[in-house]
């Protein structure tokens, strides 16, 4: 569960995340491209497939080539060993741009249902959860609750920094 009390500023949630991917290695990919401009957000998911990590990508609009939303990842980036095992609570994120330009990054698990469930898109910039009914809207909010019973805004993340020059996206709670 979320611990919202223990934050400073409870509009970032105080789980562990720390997710890092080189846009340059994949400059056509969904995510690049949602980094890149405003209104577009991707869902990432790690899932393991034969032994070697896949991220994979849903983006809120576009058309992209398959190859775009399946990415096998190595086990470092730059020379730095990653894992994809701290990507939030169930190795899913939703990053992206607001509208407005703001880089942001949720978890994918609705945070009104433990955090045991994965959100859908439901409309470019809302996220519903087929067991609560909750409709979310992430577009220059803070994942508010658009419909639906009352309850928790998304799980967000404190830092995402995309260094465009060096091809990098980070997203982490500092933890």
């Amino acid at each position: 569960m979320v611990c919202w009390a223990c934050n400073t500023d409870n509009m970032y949630t105080s789980h562990d995340c720390y997710f890092l991917f080189q846009t340059s290695i994949y400059p056509t990919c969904a995510l690049t491209r949602s980094v890149a401009a405003s209104g577009n957000f991707c869902m990432v998911k790690a899932v393991m497939e034969h032994g070697v990590i896949h991220l994979k990508l849903t983006p809120n609009q576009g058309t992209y080539a398959a190859p775009d939303l399946d990415l096998t990842m190595s086990a470092a980036v730059s020379g730095r060993p990653i894992s994809y095992t701290r990507m939030g609570y169930r190795q899913g994120l939703i990053i992206g741009r607001s509208s407005f330009g703001q880089l942001k990054a949720y978890d994918l698990q609705c945070p009104n249902c433990d955090f045991d469930y994965e959100l859908r898109w439901s409309s470019i910039y809302e996220l519903t959860c087929d067991r609560c009914k909750r409709t979310y809207n992430i577009n220059g909010s803070e994942g508010y609750v658009q419909s639906g019973d009352k309850g928790h805004n998304l799980a967000m993340y404190k830092y995402v920094t995309y260094n465009e020059t060096e091809g990098m996206l980070v997203v982490s709670n500092g933890l």
